[in-house]
């Protein structure tokens, strides 16, 4: 085996801690421009801005949808069940959350891939061939990086 090769500070000549990653677990890529465009759009409000933030961080992997109630969602977040349902509703409604499942009369559903996606970049672009990109008030769909429907 080879000797372990330790950073050095150029300035102090002090050693570098070794961080092999530095996010703590799993992590997403995010469509920055999307998310701007929704915190700050006046067409939404800030509990319903918050719960955008808060799909993105709990998506699974791929397209797999958060298998979670609202009442179960409600107590994660601190909000009524029926605020968590009106909420998801308009999000569905401009394709931010998309329907991935259901069980009963509740639908399960996950952020937007077009928002936020964990998986390969292969694998984004094949799941943001599975739905419509969302409808974000305010956002410029002809901005030039924007590659998913070409």
């Amino acid at each position: 085996m080879g000797a372990v090769r330790r950073l050095v500070d150029a300035d102090t000549g002090e050693p570098v801690p070794y961080a092999p990653y530095a996010f703590s677990g799993r992590h997403t890529q995010v469509d920055k421009a999307r998310v701007e465009a929704i915190t700050e759009s006046k067409a939404f409000t800030p509990s319903q801005k918050f719960l955008v933030l808060w799909w993105i961080g709990v998506s699974p992997e791929g397209m797999e949808p958060l298998r979670a109630t609202g009442a179960d969602i409600a107590k994660r977040v601190g909000m009524s069940a029926d605020a968590v349902g009106k909420i998801n509703r308009k999000l569905v409604k401009h394709r931010i959350l998309i329907v991935r499942g259901r069980v009963g009369n509740y639908n399960f559903y996950r952020i937007s891939p077009y928002i936020a996606f964990h998986g390969t970049g292969l694998e984004q672009r094949e799941a943001v061939k599975t739905c419509n990109p969302p409808d974000i008030p305010g956002f410029d769909e002809s901005a030039p990086a924007r590659w998913e429907a070409q």
